[in-house]
């Protein structure tokens, strides 16, 4: 592979913020990862290398992940994460990048769109976030876990426990069984041994819970709002944000093209990262992107 992964640390809104990028050409794309333990190399380590081959490629550690400060004085909101995305793309100097985020990273590119219209060229929605009205048994979620000392106390028998870690990734992230080797439990536990593994996330769980109103950042009655070209796509076994948000938000979305993942659930970019890179690339050569 030609295009190796580099690294570029910047100041963005007082965050030490660790950059991942790779490529030399072509249109500028900013992958944006999800949330719990996630990071960008966790979310995107195996795709960064094959888009770089065509295009320059970003993707950054979000604050409180990875290599990213975490502050205990913010609200990691959605919002906060919009704004944070912002001043990231002035400091790299990006003009109208394409944005494809994962989960919550999708909600950050869809309210990205909804609050900079004319500063982005693409969206990529990975199973994204930003579609549900509500969690499933939305009040008690946040009753009897999120609002909980059970959320932190999850993180720390993830960083202990690697049969835990494999039952979750079965449960919610990896269809295929086969595809969770000792690598990705490796990186899994690394992550939540970090002194601020979920501490952005429950922030950003807090943030959002509305109670009776659902959740804040539900954009799918905006979603007509968005004109520039959006890609969905979304693992047919998703179990986080199940398969029907994404044929709303495709009904709903003008200028979009739906591709669903056939076996796989919230991670469908790490388990069939060959057929990722192929329909995104496809996608971005039909909307005339280079």
């Amino acid at each position: 592979m030609v295009n190796s992964i580099q690294q570029k640390v910047f100041t963005v809104q007082g965050f030490r913020t660790h950059c991942y990028w790779a490529g030399e050409s072509g249109a500028h794309i900013l992958l944006l990862h999800g949330a719990g333990v996630d990071s960008a190399l966790l979310s995107w380590g195996d795709v960064i290398g094959p888009l770089a081959e065509l295009y320059r490629v970003y993707a950054p550690d979000l604050p409180g992940y990875g290599r990213t400060e975490y502050k205990a004085d913010i609200s990691y909101s959605n919002t906060f994460y919009t704004r944070f995305i912002h001043d990231l793309i002035q400091e790299l100097r990006l003009e109208k990048p394409i944005l494809i985020g994962l989960s919550m990273g999708g909600s950050i590119a869809i309210e990205y769109a909804l609050t900079y219209p004319r500063q982005v060229k693409a969206l990529g929605l990975v199973c994204s976030y930003g579609l549900l009205d509500r969690w499933p048994a939305h009040c008690l979620t946040y009753h009897g876990y999120v609002n909980t000392p059970l959320n932190a106390l999850s993180y720390k028998l993830l960083a202990k426990s690697r049969f835990l870690i494999k039952q979750l990734l079965k449960a919610g992230l990896i269809y295929n069984p086969h595809n969770i080797n000792e690598k990705l439990i490796d990186q899994i536990q690394q992550a939540a041994q970090s002194p601020h593994a979920g501490k952005a996330f429950q922030s950003f769980q807090k943030s959002e819970y509305l109670g009776r109103g659902g959740l804040k950042s539900n954009f799918m009655q905006r979603l007509s709002e968005i004109k520039v070209p959006v890609l969905i796509l979304h693992g047919t076994h998703d179990r986080t944000v199940p398969v029907k948000y994404a044929h709303h938000a495709h009904q709903r979305i003008p200028n979009s093209e739906l591709h669903l993942m056939k076996k796989t659930r919230h991670w469908p970019q790490k388990e069939r990262p060959d057929e990722f890179v192929q329909v995104v690339t496809s996608f971005l050569q039909k909307i005339g992107v280079e």
